[in-house]
C-alpha cells in the first residue's frame, strides 16, 4: 500500500481511483503532480481482471502510455474543439521514491467545476448542460472515430463520475472554455451506470482488445484517422506539429505493446519486484517456478484477508470505541434532547460547516457565503434541521421499543393483534405529531411561523420522517429564505455524493439530485 504521508511542499488538490493530485511549486512555476496509488476497491477490481493493482503505480510502460496519450490528445482535442476544450498537458513522468510509485507531472489548471444550483444561482444549469452536450458527447464520438477506446470512459460514456474530470477554465459572455484534467482511468471501463453502454460499447470493445478495457488505444485505427485527416491537421496545427504527433503515436504503440502483452503471471512478479517485496534473484527464481509462485500468492492473499477480518477490523473498531468520550457524549445527548436552544445552535453550526464546504468547492462566492452566515441567526429554517434530527431519534428509539415490547405484550395477552397492528402502523405518526405540536406551542410563544407543513406530513406513516425536510422546502420558497433554500440544495446534493460507485462530488449524480432540489423549490414557488 502506498505511503500516505504527504511531503511538506505538496498541497493536495484532489484524489480519485487512480491517484492523488498535488499542487507543487517548482523553479518553473506551479505544476499538478499526479502520484498513482493503490485504492483498495480499485485494486480489488484490478486483481480480478489483471492479477495486479493499478499498472500506473508500478509499470513503466503503462506510465509512458499515459504520458504520450496526453501529448497526442492535446493536439487532437485542439483540432476538434479549438478553444472550447483542451487537455492538461503532460510535462514529465518519473518514479516517486517517497510514495514508492510512479508519478505524472501535468500543467496546473486554475479552474473550477461546473456550478451546482444554489440560492443565488442565475445560470439554471447552463454550465453543466454545455459541458455534457457540447463537449463530452461530441468528444466521445471523436474518440471512438480516432481509436481512443479507453478514454471514452474518462470522457463520460455511461459514467456519471467523469463529469469531475473537466474544469471550467474561462467564461465569457459568448463561450465557456473547459480543460480535461484527468485522462487516466482508475478501474476498467466495465461499470457504467447506463447498462446499455456496457453491452453496446464496452463489452464488444473489450473483446476487440482481448482484455477488460482499460485506457486501450486502437493504434491501427488511430494511425488511419491521422492519415485521413493529414491535410486538415497540418492546416490547423502545422507541418512540424503533425510530424511530432506521428512520432508520439509511435512511442505510444511501442509502450502499449510492451504493457498489454504482459500476462497475469509475469505482471504479478514485476509488480512485487517494483514495489520492493521481492528482489531480482527471487523474481528470476519464481519465473522458473510458476506453481510455487501461485501457491505463495494464494497464501499471501488468504493471510491478508484473514488478518483484516480477525485482527485489523476488530482492532480498528475497538480503538474507535475507546476514543469515544462517553461522559461528554451522554452530556451532549441530554442537552440535545431537552434544550431547543442547544439543538438550534448545533443546527446552525452544522449549516455553517456546509456553507464553508460549498465555499471551499467554489460553489459559493465569498459574498454569497457571507450573506448566508449573516442570515443564519435571522432565518428560522435552520432550526428545522434540529427538529428533523429529533424525528429521526424518535423513529429509531420507538421502533426499537415496538420491535422488542410489541411482540412481548402481544404474546402475554396484554394487547391483541388489532392493537399491535395499529401500534405499528400509527405509532410513528403519533410520536411525531406529539413532538411537532409541542414545538408549535414553543414557536407560537416566540412569535415565529408555525410548522404546519411538518405537522401534516408527519401524519403520513413511514414517510412522515421527512416532515421537517418538507417544512424546509416550503420555507425555501420565500424571497428572503436563502438559508433554507441552501439547506434543501445541500441535502439533495449530498444524496448524490453518497451514492456508491457512481456518486461523489462534482459528478452527474450529484448534479441530478441537486437539480431535483431545484425543481422542487421552483414548483413550490410557482404555486406559492
Amino acid at each position: 500500500m502506498v505511503d500516505t504521508k504527504q511531503p511538506a511542499n505538496y498541497k493536495l488538490l484532489g484524489a480519485g481511483r487512480s491517484g492523488r493530485v498535488y499542487l507543487v511549486d517548482t523553479p518553473n512555476g506551479k505544476i499538478a503532480r499526479k502520484v498513482f496509488f493503490e485504492d483498495k476497491l480499485a485494486s480489488l477490481v484490478h486483481y480480478l481482471f489483471f492479477g495486479v493493482p493499478n499498472p500506473y503505480v508500478w509499470n513503466q510502460d503503462a506510465i509512458a502510455c499515459a504520458f504520450y496519450r496526453r501529448k497526442i490528445l492535446k493536439k487532437l482535442v485542439n483540432f476538434w474543439f479549438d478553444s472550447q476544450l483542451r487537455i492538461a498537458d503532460a510535462l514529465q513522468m518519473s518514479w516517486n521514491a517517497e510514495f514508492h510509485a510512479y508519478q505524472l507531472d501535468t500543467e496546473f489548471i486554475q479552474g473550477r467545476h461546473v456550478s451546482l444550483h444554489q440560492p443565488f444561482d442565475q445560470n439554471q444549469g447552463e454550465e453543466v448542460h454545455t459541458l455534457v452536450h457540447k463537449i463530452m458527447l461530441p468528444l466521445q464520438r471523436y474518440l471512438i472515430q480516432s481509436g481512443f477506446d479507453g478514454f471514452v470512459w474518462q470522457a463520460g460514456k455511461g459514467s456519471p463520475k467523469a463529469l469531475n474530470n473537466f474544469l471550467l477554465e474561462t467564461q465569457t459572455t459568448t463561450e465557456l472554455a473547459f480543460v480535461c484534467i484527468d485522462v487516466e482511468s482508475g478501474v476498467p471501463a466495465l461499470f457504467p451506470l447506463n447498462i446499455w453502454t456496457l453491452f453496446s460499447f464496452y463489452l464488444p470493445t473489450s473483446f476487440k482488445h482481448r482484455a477488460a478495457l482499460f485506457d486501450d488505444v486502437d493504434i491501427p485505427k488511430l494511425k488511419q484517422y491521422i492519415s485521413e485527416q493529414k491535410h486538415h491537421l497540418e492546416d490547423k496545427l502545422s507541418v512540424s506539429e503533425y510530424a511530432e504527433l506521428l512520432e508520439n503515436v509511435e512511442y505510444l504503440e511501442y509502450h502499449q505493446k510492451r504493457w498489454k502483452s504482459l500476462n497475469r503471471f509475469h505482471a504479478s512478479i514485476q509488480y512485487q519486484l517494483y514495489k520492493g517485496y521481492i528482489n531480482d534473484e527471487q523474481a528470476n527464481w519464481y519465473t522458473q517456478n510458476p506453481l510455487i509462485w501461485y501457491i505463495r500468492e494464494l497464501g499471501r492473499i488468504s493471510f491478508r484477508i484473514l488478518k483484516f477480518i480477525f485482527v485489523s477490523l476488530p482492532v480498528k473498531i475497538l480503538r474507535k470505541l475507546i476514543k469515544i468520550n462517553y461522559l461528554l457524549f451522554f452530556k451532549r445527548l441530554g442537552k440535545f434532547i431537552f434544550s431547543q436552544r442547544y439543538r438550534l445552535q448545533m443546527s446552525r453550526d452544522y449549516v455553517s460547516s456546509r456553507i464553508k464546504n460549498w465555499q471551499d468547492r467554489k460553489q459559493l462566492t465569498s459574498e454569497e457565503a457571507e450573506h448566508l452566515y449573516a442570515r443564519l441567526t435571522s432565518e428560522h429554517a435552520s432550526g428545522y434541521l434540529s427538529d428533523f434530527g429529533v424525528h429521526l431519534g424518535i423513529k429509531a428509539f420507538f421502533q426499537g421499543v415496538e420491535i422488542i415490547f410489541g411482540p412481548l405484550l402481544f404474546s402475554a395477552g396484554i394487547i391483541n393483534e388489532v392493537v399491535l397492528i395499529l401500534w405499528l402502523a400509527i405509532g410513528g405518526p403519533i410520536y411525531r405529531t406529539v413532538y411537532t405540536v409541542y414545538r408549535m406551542f414553543q414557536e407560537a410563544k416566540e412569535g415565529q411561523d408555525l410548522p404546519w407543513v411538518a405537522l401534516f406530513v408527519g401524519f403520513i406513516p413511514t414517510f412522515g420522517v421527512l416532515a421537517y425536510p418538507c417544512q424546509m422546502i416550503y420555507s425555501a420558497t420565500g424571497r428572503r429564505s436563502k438559508v433554507s433554500q441552501f439547506i434543501v440544495y445541500d441535502f439533495f446534493s449530498r444524496l448524490g455524493i453518497k451514492i456508491p460507485i457512481w456518486g461523489g462530488e462534482d459528478t452527474l449524480t450529484e448534479h441530478f439530485f441537486n437539480n431535483c432540489a431545484n425543481n422542487i423549490i421552483r414548483w413550490f414557488k410557482e404555486r406559492g
